[in-house]
């Protein structure tokens, strides 16, 4: 039900509670409307006040340029004559020192010692001193040396006890060769007459403020002129930029920030009254509308569902069987009608009433509901006939999985009145749309499969076209005997090597799984892995083949052979964080480094955007597997995604590899393929290799890596070993593959 729906439907029940909520809802609304107008009229205080405090703030900025260009001249000065005499520096202290009144002293330090100070008086005592006898000077000196630039301090208490703000200039001399450090220059502000705006009340225009310096990340350090306590309320901040450090103006009103009381008395008013009018209003339409809304919704429940079950009726299920149909034509997907019907209903009537009926069907409908997800349906056509449509089912494999599961969960007793009934049911198997493409045709179709199940004998399911019934019977077979023969252990991995072309090693083996079937020999994999990821069983056989492939691995590790070990990964495989957490549990408990391992893949897992998928191949990542897509080049082959969803490795499928010699175009695509990987730093796999002008072209378009007969074919374990064995030895010098088609 809609937001929309049960908020009438609340409205229609309660109106005088409803009213009251909308009072109050409103006078909420109400609260934030007004809050938010204080924050508005507040917010053009704080705009205001900026405009005053930038004034302050370029007052202050323009003093300390004046300080710069005094200690700019000053080193102009010592550029000139670096053997600056005693005579001489006074006269120009003295004029520098008169064109600005915030300098109370100028310094001279070559190599960090004072030489000169202007005035003296009182100062005698620090000629001669070196700077590096004061530590709480020199991170000042040494911040000016490093950006070779005015360094400013905050005020701070001077060797004489007097407080001033510090300005160091440093000098470098030019040469030929580098510039060379002569020493600093110095000066003393008055910081009252740096401050004198901030500090006289009268000039301050009902403002408080607090001047510090700013950190590196924007923090607000100690205050050193002002009240502290400006921080506290939400103050309007100005950055003072000197050359180096940064300093912070912060301003906020003494009254502080607040809106008129006339101004919000007015607003409150005005909210009151509108929103208890509002209220009364929407008590009175739910009066009025009650009565009618009851009558509506017990006529239309009555004409849509079945009043015993409350499942759809016939008339409400094919309107939504009819929506279902006009979607699924539109996403090209596939479903599938199941018509069922109890068997022998109604001598358990006659035996048992019509009381212990009605309730054996309310409870059979709760078991279809329970077999079904929120998105199928599940109706009640008549009597004992029901119908569910389950979405999503593309083939006869999955139906009859389903079917098989339904059947199971009816067959279970039902508890009634201290008493066990056992029932079966009949159900037949329409397909969308392979068995009708309207919702007659597969209500008939479905319901013709249903009564050939009851002349079967009954409990049990048909499907409407004899074909896909032997179809389906054949997938399940096949399904279980995959399952038993991995109980079996008549499952087997072969190795086929992969080199590398930079220099001759076997450096991954990928594995390929064969089936040792009891009746017919030695399967390859197409013969049943396609069965098996269209009937879930690849699940089973995928962690059968990861459990197998890492003890292989600790195989070839014994016999010191480091390689990596690559293990095709179905789509399929990768259905949820519980195939995450069953593949690590599987890779730790053989102590694997995660590192060996590649899973291959094919695009179309990262085409489809699947959250789960993508999230465990995400985990996997972390782990430290590699990951490397499988026949590149046959499928979507978006680049796309290679950048959203990175990977390790592109396989380059074998049908582009046959005709490289012959075929321009499948040569061009290679080469492309190569010089792509090369670019996203991805490495490039070339499947089905057969000769050695495959293998010259390869290298020559740049190839890392290759895989075929040309090397090897897939080989038990015990000669995978020897054949990496005899590799390592010779580098490959005297391997000759075998002209036969690839195996992989």
């Amino acid at each position: 039900m809609s937001f929309t729906k049960q908020f009438i439907h609340f409205l229609v029940k309660l109106p005088a509670l409803t009213g009251g909520v909308i009072f109050l809802l409103l006078l909420v609304l109400a609260y934030f409307f007004i809050k938010s107008e204080s924050d508005q009229i507040i917010a053009e205080q704080k705009i205001s006040s900026l405009g005053q405090v930038g004034v302050f703030r370029a007052q202050i900025e323009r003093d300390i340029n004046s300080v710069l260009a005094v200690l700019k001249a000053l080193k102009a000065e010592v550029a000139v004559d670096m053997d600056l005499s005693e005579e001489h520096f006074p006269t120009i202290a003295r004029e520098l020192l008169s064109e600005n009144k915030l300098l109370t002293h100028l310094n001279i330090a070559p190599d960090l010692t004072i030489k000169y100070i202007f005035p003296l008086k009182g100062k005698e005592h620090l000629i001669g001193t070196s700077y590096n006898v004061y530590s709480q000077q020199m991170p000042l000196i040494q911040e000016a040396i490093e950006h070779r630039d005015l360094a400013v301090s905050s005020p701070q208490v001077l060797s004489d006890d007097s407080t001033a703000i510090v300005a160091r200039y440093p000098i470098f001399i030019e040469t030929d060769e580098e510039p060379f450090f002569w020493g600093v220059v110095s000066a003393l502000l008055d910081q009252n007459d740096l401050f004198a705006a901030l500090l006289n009340e009268s000039d301050l225009g009902g403002y408080r403020v607090a001047v510090g310096e700013l950190g590196d990340e924007g923090d607000m350090k100690t205050v050193f002129v002002g009240d502290s306590s400006v921080l506290e309320q939400e103050p309007v901040i100005d950055v003072i930029q000197l050359p180096i450090k940064r300093w912070f103006l912060a301003a906020t009103p003494v009254e502080g920030w607040s809106v008129p009381s006339s101004r919000l008395w007015m607003m409150w008013g005005l909210s009151v009254v509108v929103s208890g009018f509002i209220a009364c209003g929407v008590f009175l339409l739910g009066r009025v509308y009650n009565d009618k809304t009851r009558a509506v919704n017990t006529a239309n429940y009555r004409a849509n569902y079945d009043v015993l079950t409350g499942l759809p009726n016939r008339y409400h299920f094919s309107q939504r069987l009819n929506s279902l149909i006009r979607e699924v034509k539109r996403e090209e997907q596939g479903f599938a009608v199941f018509f069922i019907d109890i068997d022998y209903f109604k001598q358990i009537n006659d035996s048992a009433g019509h009381a212990i009926g009605d309730q054996l069907l309310i409870e059979f409908s709760d078991r279809l509901k329970q077999s079904a997800r929120d998105s199928d349906i599940v109706a009640r056509l008549a009597g004992d006939e029901f119908v569910v449509v389950l979405r999503n089912i593309e083939d006869v494999i999955q139906a009859d999985l389903l079917a098989e599961k339904m059947q199971k969960k009816i067959t279970q007793p039902f508890s009634m009145n201290n008493r066990q009934y056992s029932i079966s049911a009949s159900m037949g198997i329409a397909m969308y749309p392979l068995d009708g493409d309207d919702v007659s045709s597969l209500l008939l179709h479905s319901d013709q499969a249903m009564y050939a199940a009851k002349r079967a004998g009954r409990n049990g399911y048909f499907f409407f076209n004899e074909g896909m019934q032997d179809e389906a019977e054949h997938f399940l077979d096949v399904h279980n005997n995959i399952l038993k023969g991995i109980q079996e252990n008549q499952f087997v991995l072969h190795y086929q090597p992969i080199m590398s072309l930079n220099n001759g090693r076997i450096v991954k083996c990928e594995a390929l799984i064969r089936w040792k079937h009891p009746d017919k020999g030695l399967m390859q994999p197409d013969e049943f892995i396609p069965i098996a990821e269209r009937t879930g069983a690849i699940r089973e056989l995928g962690n059968w083949v990861l459990k197998q492939a890492c003890k292989d691995h600790r195989k070839f590790m014994e016999n010191d052979i480091d390689i990596q070990i690559a293990i095709n990964r179905s789509v399929n495989e990768f259905y949820s964080a519980r195939a995450y957490e069953k593949w690590k549990a599987i890779i730790r408990e053989n102590g694997i480094d995660c590192r060996k391992l590649v899973f291959e893949i094919t695009e179309s897992l990262f085409m489809d955007k699947h959250v789960n998928r993508i999230n465990v191949v995400s985990a996997l990542r972390k782990m430290g597997i590699e990951f490397a897509v499988d026949d590149f080049g046959t499928g979507y082959s978006a680049i796309n995604y290679l950048r959203s969803y990175p990977v390790n490795y592109l396989k380059i499928d074998k049908s582009f590899i046959q005709d490289l010699l012959h075929d321009e175009q499948d040569r061009t695509l290679v080469e492309v393929i190569v010089k792509m990987g090369t670019a996203l730093n991805i490495g490039v796999i070339a499947e089905g290799v057969e000769n050695d002008g495959q293998v010259d072209v390869l290298r020559s378009f740049g190839c890392e890596y290759i895989q075929g007969y040309w090397l090897a074919p897939a080989l038990p374990i015990e000669q995978a070993i020897a054949f990496c064995q005899d590799a390592q030895d010779s580098l490959l010098s005297s391997v000759r593959g075998t002209d036969k088609p690839n195996d992989d």
